[in-house]
């Protein structure tokens, strides 16, 4: 059997990355904590921390999810929806702010905009940039479907959830990548047109440390080396931006979601939490009967399976169309990922929901 253009899709999530040494979201927060313990110019935000995690852990638990993951994006989203005050669309339905809120936030909740800053410097100069990207080496995965003993040779779309540049820097080196941005640098949906002739084309859905917004065009540009205060979608409810590179980069998605000739989709690393992403894939299997997906898994546990299947939103009959493999993001990569593995999972994916 062949695999030709379109039949398969990947998907990266943060746990492709985690062994490159960039941690997850969860594991940002225990940063932060960690940060505020033992670093004298963050032990000023102790009390707001223990405050809002408290407050976010308390909300879950009046409906019973006790355990519910706190992370990086639900502190920041609280945070995000605390700054807009008066502007908050509920606000008129709330009768005063909570007083330890008030003391802890600052006048004006200067200190809570001050909390939300330091996170995502860190974020930008420690967590997602990484001294080299040397560790991201397993990335080379990609490199090897296409042009090792029996390799592909086609054009593959990849949609990313992250911000570093794993994928870039490492598969960059050996083969040509579509990124939409042209010689200067500046971004087009227009250069997509001939994506088909490259071995790679990459789609970052949330943003990219290596974006910016050029000050004079104000179009969005790329540099050659991570940018200081880069474009991105972090932290917020909503994930879903109704302006391009974002907009043009979900419908994209979407539409290759739902190609004819789709037959896999691939999640490496991905945590099913973002809803827009888990209807679109929803759509794809529900309305296609030779759409599969397969996802890595690190938990293999059978309460971890239902809260992915969960997240899908997928009824017991479309249950046998998801394969989860046990596996990380580097052992996936570095030594599973392959031709024949491919043609395997799409010929037999309905056989199996859990492959070992």
């Amino acid at each position: 059997m062949a695999i030709e253009r379109n039949n398969v899709l990947f998907l990266l999530g943060a746990g492709c990355s985690r062994d490159a040494g960039i941690p997850v979201s969860s594991e940002m927060v225990d940063r932060v904590q960690n940060l505020i313990l033992h670093d004298d110019s963050w032990s000023a935000y102790k009390e707001l921390y223990y405050y809002l995690r408290s407050c976010i852990q308390f909300a879950d638990g009046i409906f019973g999810n006790f355990e519910a993951s706190f992370n990086i994006e639900k502190l920041l989203i609280v945070i995000n929806e605390l700054e807009k005050k008066e502007r908050n669309s509920i606000f008129p339905f709330i009768g005063a702010w909570d007083n330890r809120l008030l003391d802890l936030a600052g006048e004006n909740f200067k200190k809570l905009a001050e909390f939300k800053e330091k996170i995502r410097t860190e974020l930008v100069n420690q967590w997602v940039k990484i001294p080299s990207y040397k560790t991201a080496d397993y990335y080379n995965g990609f490199t090897k479907l296409q042009f090792g003993e029996n390799g592909l040779g086609i054009g593959l779309k990849v949609f990313s959830l992250n911000y570093d540049l794993c994928f870039e820097k490492i598969v960059g080196q050996k083969t040509e990548i579509e990124l939409g941005f042209d010689e200067s640098g500046e971004w087009s949906y227009n250069n997509f047109e001939l994506s088909d002739s490259k071995s790679y084309t990459l789609y970052k859905l949330h943003g990219s440390l290596d974006w910016y917004t050029d000050a004079n065009s104000k179009k969005l540009k790329q540099s050659s080396e991570a940018n200081a205060d880069p474009l991105l979608i972090f932290g917020e409810i909503n994930k879903l931006r109704a302006i391009d590179p974002y907009l043009f980069y979900i419908y994209e998605f979407r539409r290759f979601c739902f190609h004819p000739d789709l037959k896999l989709i691939i999640c490496i690393g991905y945590s099913f939490s973002d809803d827009h992403i888990n209807d679109i894939i929803s759509q794809a299997v529900k309305n296609k009967a030779g759409t599969k997906v397969l996802t890595t898994i690190h938990r293999s546990s059978d309460d971890r399976q239902n809260e992915i299947l969960k997240s899908l939103k997928l009824s017991t009959e479309f249950r046998d169309r998801v394969i989860f493999e046990q596996t990380d993001a580097k052992q996936f990569l570095g030594q599973t990922l392959c031709k024949e593995y491919l043609i395997t999972k799409i010929d037999n994916s309905a056989d199996t929901l859990f492959a070992s």
